[in-house]
C-alpha cells in the first residue's frame, strides 16, 4: 500500500505504513499525547516505548506532518479477527486523519482475509464512536466496544466478540 498524501489548509499530511525507524517519533508523540491513559490504559502513562515495542509484529500505520508523527493506528490479528486502535495527536484532530488511518487498517484487514475487526474506546469519545458507526461498525451492549463484520451476513456484537475481548493486544503489557 502506498503512502496517501492530503493537504489540509497549509498542512500536508501523509498516511503510510509504519517502520521500525518511526519508534522515536512515536515515543515523542505519545510523550505529550492527551488524554493520557484513561480507564482503558491507552496510550500508556510514562514511557510508551515498551508498549510500542510490544506491537512490533503487528501492522501499524502513521500519519505524519513534515517530520513529525501526528497519528498512529495498529491492527493486532488474532486468528480470523483483529483488534484495532487509532490515536490522533490532539492538535491534528478534526481533519480526518483518524478516518484515513482507520481506512488503512480496514483495507489491511480485508487484504489479510480477516472475518471481523473490533476496537474499544472511552464511551465519551464521541468522535471515534461516530466515525466507527459511519464506517459500518456496530456498538454492543458494552458502550466502549465497536465491531465490524467484514463478511456479509448477520452480526451480533455482544456474543461474537466474547473470546476476542478477553485479551486485547493493544493494551499496555
Amino acid at each position: 500500500m502506498s503512502a496517501a498524501t492530503d493537504t489540509v489548509g497549509e498542512l500536508c499530511t501523509v498516511v503510510r505504513r509504519a517502520t521500525a525507524e518511526d519508534i522515536d517519533a512515536l515515543v515523542a508523540m505519545y510523550a505529550s499525547f492527551e488524554p493520557r491513559g484513561g480507564p482503558l490504559g491507552l496510550p500508556p502513562r510514562g514511557d510508551s516505548r515498551p508498549w510500542l515495542e510490544s506491537l512490533a509484529n503487528d501492522t501499524s500505520f502513521v500519519a505524519t506532518a513534515g517530520d513529525r508523527v501526528v497519528g498512529h493506528a495498529v491492527l493486532c490479528v488474532n486468528g480470523d479477527s483483529a483488534e484495532l486502535a487509532v490515536f490522533v495527536y490532539q492538535n491534528f484532530r478534526g481533519i480526518h486523519l483518524g478516518k484515513r488511518l482507520l481506512a488503512e487498517l480496514l483495507a489491511e484487514a480485508r487484504q489479510k482475509g480477516l472475518r471481523r475487526v473490533w476496537g474499544m474506546t472511552e464511551p465519551d469519545n464521541l468522535p471515534m464512536l461516530r466515525l466507527a458507526v459511519s464506517l459500518g461498525f456496530v456498538r454492543g451492549s458494552d458502550p466502549a466496544l465497536f465491531t465490524l463484520d467484514l463478511n456479509a451476513g448477520p452480526h451480533d456484537p455482544d456474543t461474537a466478540m466474547s473470546s476476542e475481548v478477553s485479551r486485547p493486544c493493544v493494551s499496555p503489557r
